[in-house]
């Protein structure tokens, strides 16, 4: 299939191939906005909207999800066609089927097809054939390893191989995790891929670091496979509404929706 050309012009409506609602744990942010740009254009529309978290760390995390269920009625009610909670972090805090259990009560709030950051995640990169994992995620604002950690455990629970998992132990608020050099997050997964040789695809954690160009100059270079937190609501939302739209240079991922 050619390479798809964006329509600059954009002549039509907002939104008029789907919209995907994304539920941010943290506040939202202009973070990847080329992905929301380009897909708009495409005729794909994102609205987000936020739980209000500050700092990630355990007991905040438990303070903000009771919104969830406002927050998901908020963006039906605004015409999403598809819902998806991001933030690894905030769905890794009750053990293993926390995710699954999640989806369905947002599917039960709904009525729309809905899925979580992680459980995207594992759906891309088994459509990627990708079973070996290296992931790289910036720390909770504790300034600790534990949702790499947590991470690990959920991905070898569903059948992958962690190799390598690298922190960047930031003691910081969300909104200063943004403000984080774009080259840490490269230079991190590069320390693992030359590490580990035999990882076969590049988890990025963390819905505000790691953008498209993180994605092109990695995959360029070692030619695995990189997702990236944007990549997970994108990758979710455009399968479940069958939205068939291969487009380069936004990630290997979004050349196979064919």
């Amino acid at each position: 299939m050619d390479e798809i050309q964006f329509d600059t012009q954009m002549q039509a409506p907002w939104g008029w191939r789907g919209i995907l609602g994304y539920i941010n744990p943290a506040v939202v942010l202009s973070y990847g906005a080329e992905y929301s740009y380009k897909f708009g254009l495409l005729g794909v529309g994102i609205m987000e909207t936020t739980l209000g978290l500050v700092r990630a760390t355990d007991d905040n995390l438990n303070k903000v999800l009771p919104g969830l269920e406002i927050a998901a009625k908020t963006l039906r009610d605004q015409g999403a066609q598809f819902v998806c909670l991001g933030g690894p972090p905030a769905t890794l805090v009750e053990g293993h089927d926390y995710n699954l259990q999640i989806k369905k009560r947002l599917e039960e709030i709904t009525g729309l097809p809905s899925t979580t950051a992680l459980l995207s995640t594992i759906d891309a990169f088994n459509s990627l054939a990708v079973k070996k994992l290296i992931i790289v995620e910036p720390g909770s604002s504790d300034g600790q390893d534990i949702w790499a950690k947590r991470m690990k455990k959920y991905f070898e629970e569903n059948g992958f191989k962690v190799l390598n998992t690298k922190c960047a132990y930031s003691k910081t608020t969300t909104l200063q995790k943004a403000k984080l050099p774009m080259d840490l997050p490269y230079n991190l997964a590069k320390e693992a891929i030359l590490e580990t040789p035999d990882a076969d695809g590049i988890y990025i954690a963390c819905g505000v670091w790691g953008g498209p160009p993180v994605v092109q100059a990695l995959e360029a270079e070692f030619g695995k496979p990189v997702v990236i937190e944007k990549s997970n609501l994108l990758w979710g939302g455009l399968k479940a509404l069958n939205i068939k739209l291969p487009v380069k240079g936004l990630g290997r991922v979004f050349e196979i929706l064919e």
